[in-house]
């Protein structure tokens, strides 16, 4: 939790703070005026902390130069499925592909039949291996372009992570 002290009694930074978070796009989920506002901030589809979909809880409490409001934030399920779901399909196809790449280029090299060959199959059984041969290479790009791509997505999903807090902080700093 992390936390600012404004000088404001806490009914108005209440309202100020609601009054910013609903023209940042932010949508009220829970309310108890005027010690509680939880929101849901972002996009399923967001990258970046300030974009990426979140549920955030403003605690508000009177002391005694005005009111001290501590918040936290949190990846919404459904981006963090989303992100694993996406994860986890993407090391599926790297493990399909590198596997067809392998299989086809040890189709090739030894000139046998294996399980992949199928594919290149044509007239009377005759595997046509020098389209096997591109198509395995081919296969291996693919591959490693995955790879890069599920990489990117857990940078990103680590960035979100540890930086989710901003747009709360920037939220609160609008705040007189």
């Amino acid at each position: 939790m992390l936390e600012r002290t404004l000088g404001l009694e806490t009914e108005k930074a209440y309202e100020e703070l609601k009054a910013t978070l609903l023209r940042n796009g932010c949508l009220i989920t829970d309310e108890e005026t005027p010690t509680l506002i939880s929101v849901k901030q972002g996009s399923l589809w967001g990258i970046f902390p300030r974009t990426a979909k979140k549920v955030i809880t403003y605690r508000l409490a009177p002391i005694d130069s005005g009111t001290r409001i501590t918040y936290s934030s949190s990846l919404a399920l459904d981006w963090k499925n989303l992100t694993i779901i996406g994860t986890a399909l993407g090391v599926l196809f790297v493990s399909l592909c590198w596997w067809i790449a392998i299989d086809l280029e040890s189709s090739v090299a030894t000139g046998q039949l294996s399980y992949w060959s199928w594919i290149f199959k044509v007239d009377e059984g005759y595997i046509d291996f020098s389209r096997a041969k591109i198509f395995a290479s081919l296969a291996r790009i693919f591959a490693i372009f995955l790879v890069i791509i599920i990489i990117v997505e857990a940078v990103v999903a680590v960035y979100a992570y540890f930086r989710i807090n901003e747009f709360a902080k920037d939220s609160l700093s609008e705040l007189r």
